[in-house]
């Protein structure tokens, strides 16, 4: 055994043949024994390395991951402590003006006593490996034109960010990039342009971002940036504010400045979106398509609530389709009535869905969810017309003749073969063509005005084989003359908005007025949609509608409900006293001034019921309220020569004195308007109404008296007398 401080003793060149440097030292760290090799991996003459000291003065050591070591992480340090070899560490030496990579292997010399007496150390310099090895990863994992990490390597930097933020409690934000005007710019100047952009737009990212921060290039022109370290997500604002002003300003490319270049930029954080590194990678591309299709040159952040509803509206829709697959829809039918008859000769199909733990379910709880996929779009309309199709024959085989109207989505209208695929179900069925003269196409306005041209085609098509088509929700879209003009439909239907309000509003009054003038010019069948009460019915029908729809007519029922509707149906007395011609001017006046005052009754009732009303919603004045302006203008008009008319001001004065009582009595005693007091504003109101019959009545009477007048005087001139 080797005494204490004494020196080897051998053949020193035995060992300085080997390739590796080879060291012992002692358990305190001196030098015992290096041989040549050990002096010239470390650039220190042999008698200059007297501890282990004088080599971590010139070199810091680091692991393969770029980690720094101390002096306790180090391999001879480390088997000091565990008394266990250790082989074929790579590790890396950094001093001042160079860098070496090197494999080492440490083991212990243990005395008697089993202690620690000597370390053994061989280093083998393996750097022009370990370079060559860097410059293929380095390849492999950067990008050739920008020389910025690529999709490789991103991936590695994204699982880092991910698992960093989620140990030191921080924040993420993930960029997707994508280049607004490179594709104009790489045709107009050519490939090569294209690539000298790509590398500025590297180079001014690398600029504003932090030098911890990522820049990757995906591909083409999609780049990648990974903000860490945020204490908030509003922390990486900054960041993306310089990134979008960096990218879209001006360049010289090739002599040729461009200023048509800007970004795209979808934005994802960790840990809001808590998922797994590619899925935060398919969120970050979302928002960026959001950027690009909402104006470009912006940044879109990644709608997590709006992606949960997404998956959620998925999973109805496999619902959905399952229950479509299983027959649980069915079609209820709600009829109309046809004012000129009084009987109902047309239903609308209207789909219901059998949910197995929910019950029935509206279409406004499933029918967008549908229309937003194609698929299901198509599949759903197919069952409901081949639904409607069966019901139809089925009906009539029982003696029941009846028109269908079926609700068709845009998507199928548009479609090439529309046309074709209506005949193909019918074939299909074994159903006569015959039958299509029962059925019709209900379509949006808004749907067919974007194409006048195509869609008219499509309808003519479809009225060849005996369908007839109607325009839903008439009077809310882009309703114009040109639509009845140019398109060869057979009605239109009147939205139930207006027809909803047009008792206590006058405005929805007159747009209801319009819209049944305007088909009656055309030629057009009207209907509207919505009656609740049979005022409404029978004012429709006064002024003309040829077909009312509604709850006041009947709700949407079962097949084999309708059949016994219909079969026991008893006409309210009522419809058969309805005008079945489009009133005069005169008449529609009286109905608008009716309607004004009813509104007023309504708005003043409302504000008294209040506890703190507002005045200025009411005309307390008889003058300034619709009706007073009406009748002031008709005063010396159309109406002073029936013997009532008088009588209308007596009536509209007296109920705005009640009205006017109220208003000053209410306030004061800090109180409401009572039953009482609001019967008696009903029953004044009821007064006036009466007034205003008789006058339609006695301007009738005098229409009629004026008509044989002019007929006697038209013989009279005949004869010459």
């Amino acid at each position: 055994m080797i005494a204490k401080g004494e020196r080897l003793n051998f053949d020193k060149r035995i060992f300085d043949a080997t390739q590796e440097s080879i060291q012992v030292w002692d358990r305190n760290g001196k030098k015992l024994f290096c041989n040549d090799k050990a002096s010239k991996l470390y650039g220190i003459e042999d008698d200059k390395i007297k501890t282990i000291q004088d080599v971590l003065d010139k070199w810091s050591f680091f692991d393969e991951n770029n980690s720094s070591l101390d002096l306790e992480m180090l391999p001879a340090f480390k088997v000091l402590h565990t008394r266990q070899a250790m082989k074929e560490t790579v590790l890396k030496m950094v001093s001042t003006d160079d860098t070496k990579w090197i494999k080492t292997s440490v083991g212990p010399i243990l005395n008697n006593e089993k202690q620690i007496e000597y370390i053994v150390t061989t280093c083998l310099d393996i750097t022009q490996e370990k370079n060559r090895e860097l410059k293929y990863k380095n390849i492999a994992n950067h990008d050739s034109l920008t020389k910025l990490p690529n999709r490789l390597l991103l991936s590695d930097r994204l699982e880092y960010a991910v698992a960093h933020a989620t140990r030191n409690n921080t924040h993420m934000a993930l960029c997707m990039i994508d280049l607004d005007g490179f594709k104009a710019l790489n045709d107009t100047y050519g490939h090569k342009a294209g690539d000298t952009l790509l590398i500025e737009v590297s180079k001014r990212m690398l600029e504003v971002v932090r030098s911890d921060d990522t820049v990757a290039r995906l591909g083409g022109d999609e780049f990648v940036v990974i903000l860490g370290d945020l204490e908030k997500i509003d922390d990486c604002t900054v960041s993306l504010y310089r990134l979008l002003n960096t990218i879209s300003a001006p360049y010289m490319i090739e002599g040729n400045s461009i200023d048509t270049i800007s970004a795209s930029i979808g934005v994802n954080t960790y840990p809001q979106d808590k998922v797994d590194p590619e899925t935060l990678l398919k969120h970050a591309d979302v928002a960026m398509y959001k950027s690009k299709n909402s104006g470009k040159n912006k940044f879109t952040f990644f709608d997590t609530a709006s992606d949960k509803k997404i998956k959620a509206n998925y999973k109805a829709l496999n619902k959905i389709k399952k229950s479509l697959e299983d027959n649980n829809f069915i079609l209820h039918y709600q009829p109309k009535l046809n004012s000129i008859t009084g009987e109902i000769v047309e239903v609308e199909a209207l789909a219901r869905w059998r949910h197995p733990m929910l019950g029935i379910m509206q279409p406004t709880e499933f029918l967008p969810l549908i229309q937003n996929d194609n698929e299901l779009n198509e599949m759903f309309d197919s069952w409901v017309i081949h639904e409607a199709i069966c019901q139809l024959v089925q009906w009539q085989n029982m003696g029941l003749f009846i028109k269908i109207c079926i609700n068709i989505s845009p998507k199928q209208f548009k479609q090439k073969k529309f046309v074709q695929k209506i005949k193909d179900e019918f074939v299909k069925n074994n159903i006569s063509l015959e039958y299509l003269s029962h059925i019709e196409f209900e379509i949006l306005e808004s749907d067919v005005v974007d194409d006048l041209n195509r869609s008219n085609r499509i309808i003519k098509e479809c009225k060849e084989l005996g369908l007839s088509f109607a325009l839903d929700d008439f009077g809310t879209g882009y309703s114009s003359l040109v639509h009845l003009k140019e398109l060869s439909i057979d009605a239109i239907k009147i939205d139930n908005s207006f027809v909803a309000n047009m008792l206590e509003n006058s405005e929805d009054m007159a747009i209801v007025q319009a819209i049944v003038a305007l088909a009656s010019a055309f030629d057009i069948r009207v209907s509207a949609e919505g009656a609740e009460n049979i005022e409404q019915v029978l004012s429709l029908m006064e002024m003309g509608c040829d077909e009312v729809q509604g709850f006041a007519i009947a709700k949407p029922m079962p097949a084999n409900e309708l059949v016994s509707y219909i079969t026991n149906l008893t006409p309210d007395p009522r419809w058969r006293l309805a005008s079945h011609t489009l009133p005069s001017r005169i008449d529609f006046e009286l109905l608008l001034a009716e309607s004004n005052h009813k509104y007023w009754v309504e708005m003043i009732i409302s504000e008294l019921s209040k506890s703190t009303p507002n005045l200025s919603l009411v005309h307390i004045d008889h003058k300034g309220c619709r009706f007073g302006k009406w009748f002031e203008k008709n005063r010396s008009k159309n109406y002073k020569i029936t013997p009532s008319f008088k009588d209308l001001d007596t009536a509209h004065q007296e109920i705005h004195k009640l009205s006017h009582t109220l208003l000053e009595t209410i306030p004061k005693e800090n109180r409401t308007i009572t039953q009482e007091e609001i019967a008696k504003f009903y029953h004044l109101s009821a007064k006036l109404i009466e007034i205003l019959d008789k006058i339609r009545v006695e301007v009738e009477k005098q229409k009629k008296q004026q008509s044989v007048v002019n007929k006697i005087l038209q013989k009279r001139e005949q004869y010459g007398k």
